[in-house]
């Protein structure tokens, strides 16, 4: 099999892989499954990747890079945008990437919680996941993400578009959670409950509005209390 041939077979198990993820989920779907809908041997699909964990790590991991392409398009090309421009791009291609490339996202939030366990205790890991060269590769590179992220807080503070007294890592991380939590929740408002008044175009409104005044301040901002250095 010539380096084409098999660049083409991996590329339709990771095809397949992807359709049936999404459709099922990573628990509910098999090696087996994965090897019908590519048309090849079960066989094959071990070849390329060890294990059911193995292939959905190397989903993840295309996840991410085309995650941070969004991010970086958020910057232009040849454009001085300000940073809270970028912000605005980058919080509407990631809203947009979750729309489009869900079973991307939701990947990336099974590694997110993975890593809390690895952090943790890493023989609660399944080893399968341990394994995977694919796991490896994200554990060094998954925060690039947050690193553009930080990159467009840090250029709206230094050009003034937003509040100076940001600190960039802490206000990404806490951006990208609430990004996260909007994302998780959005279909327990699309039931429009009786007893709340919100629907998903006032919510999405609302969350607008707060996390832009996070970053570029409101006339009557909240101050943090100063920190005392011993508690005791």
């Amino acid at each position: 099999m010539g380096v084409y041939e098999r660049q083409q077979k991996e590329k339709k198990i990771l095809e397949s892989a992807i359709v049936l993820f999404g459709d099922k989920g990573l628990h509910a779907t098999k090696v087996e499954d994965v090897a019908k809908k590519a048309k090849i041997s079960k066989g094959l699909v071990y070849f390329y990747y060890k294990s059911k964990e193995d292939l959905y790590m190397a989903i993840t991991k295309k996840g991410i890079e085309e995650l941070k392409e969004v991010f970086n398009k958020s910057f232009g090309k040849g454009k001085d945008k300000t940073g809270i421009e970028v912000m605005t791009d980058l919080v509407n291609g990631y809203f947009l990437f979750v729309q489009e490339k869900k079973v991307f996202h939701d990947a990336i939030l099974y590694f997110l919680s993975v890593l809390e366990l690895y952090q943790q205790d890493q023989d609660k890991v399944n080893p399968l996941l341990l394994e995977s060269q694919y796991f490896n590769k994200l554990l060094q590179s998954h925060n690039d993400l947050a690193k553009i992220g930080i990159k467009a807080i840090s250029q709206g503070i230094k050009d003034g578009s937003m509040r100076p007294d940001l600190q960039a890592d802490s206000t990404f991380y806490t951006i990208w959670s609430m990004l996260i939590g909007y994302c998780k929740l959005n279909g327990s408002v699309n039931l429009e409950p009786n007893d709340i008044k919100i629907n998903s175009e006032s919510w999405k409104n609302g969350f607008n509005k707060i996390l832009f005044e996070i970053l570029k301040g409101t006339n009557n901002p909240f101050k943090t209390q100063p920190v005392q250095g011993n508690l005791f």
